[in-house]
């Protein structure tokens, strides 16, 4: 089932970029990697910052060289996830703080208690890793202005509706296999309902696809701490029974099914769900181009300083 997955994350993300820019799909990228990177974390920047992205995309076409330019716009790059201002953007970030430290914490509880080995705990690095940058991603949503509540209720939505497949059990995160139509419905339907709901509810292709990979680690984070959970609770108790295997094999095993888990989620619901906040867009007609602010001129008087 992973390579359809793959295959369907694959085609949303073309569905996406070639409906946001066709030309520019087909042609190629036109500026080297540094530069679009800082444009991606210009993007980033709450309101209040935008002037100062602006500079440092200005102050990087006087860098020469591919190492130099690459350090300067990592630098700029996490100073947009960093950089102040929060507001109550702090309260979403500091939930998403908790759930991932919980999740470690219960991983690591899970691991100490049936003595996993080496391997296990290379896994955990690697978490440890993933969960740090979907909390700077996380971080940079929460603070793009329309983007949080929507974001979160897309993320509660794909939450539940997986819950439901499960039954709502601990014994269903373990041991249910989706039906066709349960798969459906939460790979595609789903995501492309949050996309979808979230361009129509900003009115702009942008942020709808913004509030969908808000949703896509929200979902993906959730659904991990819940995984985890039940693996804390039943071990290697549950379906399936009498596998021959040895319960420390069980646990490993049902804990890197969670991180599986927790990476096809967000990728699935963030690729879909732009899919669908893209297409949500163009059938209404596209975004509004933005218009760029002219050059300021005076209508003051030179004598006088009074306006003419």
């Amino acid at each position: 089932m992973l390579l359809p997955i793959l295959m369907v994350c694959l085609l949303g993300s073309g569905i996406a970029m070639f409906r946001r820019s066709p030309q520019a799909f087909l042609d190629g990228p036109s500026e080297d990697l540094p530069t679009r990177l800082l444009r991606w974390g210009v993007g980033l920047l709450s309101a209040e910052r935008a002037e100062w992205g602006q500079a440092m995309l200005g102050e990087l076409d006087y860098i020469d060289g591919r190492l130099r330019r690459l350090r300067f716009t990592l630098d700029c790059v996490i100073a947009a996830l960093l950089l102040p201002p929060w507001g109550r953007a702090a309260a979403g970030v500091w939930t998403m703080i908790a759930i991932a430290v919980g999740s470690v914490g219960l991983y690591a509880s899970v691991a100490i208690r049936y003595g996993l080995g080496v391997g296990d705990w290379v896994q955990a690095a690697i978490l440890v890793v993933i969960l740090n940058g979907y909390l700077l991603a996380t971080s940079a949503l929460l603070r793009r202005p329309g983007i949080a509540i929507p974001g979160l209720l897309g993320g509660l939505f794909v939450i539940l509706t997986w819950l439901t497949v499960y039954g709502f059990t601990f014994y269903g995160v373990i041991g249910t296999i989706p039906t066709m139509w349960d798969r459906l419905v939460t790979v595609i339907a789903v995501p492309l309902l949050v996309g979808a709901a979230g361009a129509l509810c900003s009115r702009d292709a942008a942020a709808g696809r913004r509030v969908a990979r808000l949703a896509a680690i929200s979902a993906g984070l959730g659904l991990y701490l819940y995984g985890t959970l039940a693996v804390a609770v039943l071990g290697a108790g549950g379906p399936p029974e009498d596998t021959g295997w040895t319960v420390r094999y069980i646990v490993s095993d049902r804990l890197g099914n969670r991180l599986v888990d927790l990476l096809m989620t967000t990728l699935v619901t963030a690729t879909v769900g732009w899919a669908g906040a893209a297409a949500t867009a163009w059938l209404r007609g596209g975004s509004p181009t933005p218009t760029r602010p002219g050059p300021f001129i005076s209508t003051a008087n030179p004598g006088t300083g009074e306006d003419v």
